[in-house]
């Protein structure tokens, strides 16, 4: 299996089932994930702003593709091309597929002292948890 991340299609993007959960920013870098040469999902981070090694990565991938273990390899080379230290994923508690594809390939559950902080300041919603990958 060959995953590559190429210019992101907006069009595509638009077919893809669960398109809603990503949150576009002006300040994001966001790919199309192709899988042997076949347009496979959609990956992108968005940079904190205190740190350009940081961010908050957002994938969606097609219903055709699920189950491949592209989601890893899609973050990976996200990783890579830019320099990431660190990818922190938010994911609503109910999507469990989500969390063990994430807890699979290296994502571990922030603290519950980080939620808790998380929460209070509005950052994250009481049905979502926030995971994190930390790359050497």
């Amino acid at each position: 299996m060959n995953i590559k991340l190429e210019k992101f299609d907006k069009d595509f993007f638009d077919t893809l089932d669960g398109k809603e959960r990503v949150m576009f920013s002006e300040s994001g870098t966001y790919y199309t994930i192709l899988c042997d040469n076949q347009k496979a999902g959609v990956v992108g981070y968005i940079p904190m702003e205190f740190s350009r090694n940081l961010g908050f990565v957002q994938i969606v991938i097609d219903p055709n593709f699920r189950g491949l273990g592209i989601v890893g390899l899609a973050e990976d080379l996200l990783a890579q091309k830019h320099n990431l230290k660190t990818l922190y994923a938010t994911i609503k508690k109910n999507n469990i597929i989500s969390i063990r594809a994430h807890q699979k390939i290296g994502f571990e559950a922030i603290g519950d002292k980080e939620l808790t902080e998380l929460r209070k300041n509005n950052f994250l919603k009481e049905d979502e948890i926030k995971l994190e990958k930390h790359y050497n």
